[in-house]
């Protein structure tokens, strides 16, 4: 991508300290654009160590720390953007999964997950969108989660939550095709950990109440789903709006 072109533009990444936020801010950063990544506060020192990563791409890069179902951490994030530059991609990464059975889940657990999972992604979108109409372009991508099209025992709230991130998409990107914004949807598959070079089930693949097809007989890796948020985020790629991509390697093909 041109660099003149990625010049103050900013990136913002929810989630961004590790795995596919990580690869994703590494990429981006490459191409030029200043990079804001956010985590919710366990992954702190990943979160460091990911913007040592993002300067030696000589942008500007910054951090901001906080549990995004509160209205607060939003707003950080869009200051901390303003002061890097234009915010122009927004990638909301963020996500969390709890593990119940339908009939034992807890109402609060069900507004957590959909403060973080959809709240999140509608509020931290309409706290950016704003610069991206004044220069009349601009990337959103969502990224969703295969349950939510195949289905998981004992994450009614994760699974109807990663589908509402497939219908906020399909809205936005109605509502801003004219003002050169363009949102999509991201479904990553199995995926290994960040880094991980065992073929073993690892951290919340331990949990996962499904047992992964494996199609490829392989998990993906995250730089495999950056690589297609990365091309999404392009120039040229203006024409692609209101999709969901599944990075999945066939397990799962709508």
């Amino acid at each position: 991508m041109n660099k003149k072109f990625t010049k103050n533009k900013v990136v913002v990444i929810t989630g961004g300290a590790k795995k596919i936020g990580r690869s994703t801010a590494l990429k981006l950063a490459e191409q030029g654009f200043n990079i804001l990544i956010h985590t919710g506060g366990k992954s702190i020192n990943d979160a460091k160590e990911t913007i040592k990563l993002i300067k030696k791409f000589e942008v500007k890069a910054g951090h901001v720390q906080g549990d995004l179902a509160n209205i607060k951490t939003i707003k950080k994030i869009k200051i901390a953007a303003e002061q890097l530059g234009v915010p122009s991609i927004l990638i909301n990464n963020a996500g969390l999964r709890i593990h119940d059975n339908f009939e034992k889940i807890k109402y609060k657990d069900w507004k957590k997950v959909m403060s973080v999972n959809v709240d999140a992604s509608f509020l931290c979108t309409q706290a950016l969108i704003g610069h991206m109409t004044k220069q009349k372009w601009g990337r959103i991508i969502n990224i969703g989660g295969l349950s939510a099209h195949i289905g998981a025992k004992e994450r009614a709230h994760v699974v109807t939550s990663k589908a509402a991130l497939v219908g906020l998409t399909k809205a936005i990107s109605m509502e801003f095709l004219e003002r050169g914004i363009t949102c999509n949807c991201v479904v990553p598959g199995f995926i290994e950990d960040f880094n991980s070079k065992e073929k073993k089930l690892k951290g919340h693949w331990l949990r996962h109440p499904q047992t992964p097809n494996l199609v490829l007989k392989r998990f993906g890796n995250p730089e495999e789903v950056a690589e297609v948020i990365v091309n999404l985020c392009k120039k040229e790629a203006g024409y692609i709006n209101g999709q969901t991509l599944h990075v999945n390697g066939g397990t799962y093909t709508p």
